[in-house]
């Protein structure tokens, strides 16, 4: 997104010779300072979701050497403060990408000619059709939807476990090591959560960030199409401030 956004605006920089293109001022600070910002909160993520993963190698390394002899599960409780670490980073992972998502959306509005919602959810409930809705819209029905549900249900209601742990269990197939993650997010109560052997939170995380990274460039793709159209941006004032 950031390079796309830098060929654009620096195209325009080299193409006003005289000084006088209407498209620069103000989009040219948006051009440069949203990508940006938006870049931020993904790099956040990113560190995020590499913090989680060397904590589970961590834990993995630690208990290994065990397994021959240990029972069905063996692992590391709320006691270990790099368990709690996993899931302090896992709620600010999901932050991360939900202020990237909404950064994307103001990003990605400028193709309509009205002002457009600075929100992810707001932005996808637009009634004006576009290329640009659909990818966003198809987004949020795959992925975006449970993100937003994890997001809601730990930043406002309940951790995922006020016994929280982070370890090897034996299945039929071998030892995987895992941190346990509701399938049911929306319930928000601690009692009424399950979990599944596929919900899991470094399994669930990187999922998510291969998603975002598609996401990322599928919306690249269809702004770079559109200013070669001359359909981007189609607005250049009131871009900083909005209702």
């Amino acid at each position: 997104m950031v390079r796309v956004l830098d060929r654009i605006r620096f195209g325009l920089m080299d193409a006003d010779g005289d000084g006088d293109n209407p498209l620069l001022g103000e989009f040219e600070w948006f051009a440069r300072e949203y990508p940006r910002c938006y870049r931020h909160h993904l790099e956040c993520a990113q560190f995020r979701l590499c913090t989680i993963h060397a904590l589970y190698v961590q834990i993995h390394w630690e208990l290994a050497p065990r397994l021959n002899a240990s029972p069905n599960s063996l692992g590391c409780s709320t006691g270990d403060e790099r368990v709690k670490r996993i899931y302090w980073e896992f709620e600010s992972y999901l932050a991360a990408i939900s202020s990237s998502l909404d950064l994307l959306a103001r990003i990605a509005g400028l193709v309509y000619p009205r002002q457009t919602p600075p929100n992810f959810n707001r932005f996808c409930k637009m009634p004006e059709k576009s290329k640009m809705l659909t990818i966003m819209q198809l987004a949020q029905s795959r992925w975006a939807f449970r993100l937003k549900g994890y997001r809601d249900c730990f930043t406002h209601f309940t951790p995922v476990d006020t016994l929280l742990s982070a370890g090897l269990t034996r299945y039929q197939d071998g030892f995987h090591i895992r941190a346990k993650l509701p399938t049911n997010p929306g319930v928000r109560e601690i009692l009424g959560f399950r979990y599944s052997r596929r919900a899991e939170v470094l399994r669930y995380a990187s999922t998510t960030w291969r998603h975002m990274m598609a996401l990322d460039r599928a919306v690249a793709k269809e702004i770079g199409s559109a200013y070669a159209s001359g359909n981007y941006p189609q607005r250049t004032t009131g871009l900083f401030f909005v209702n």
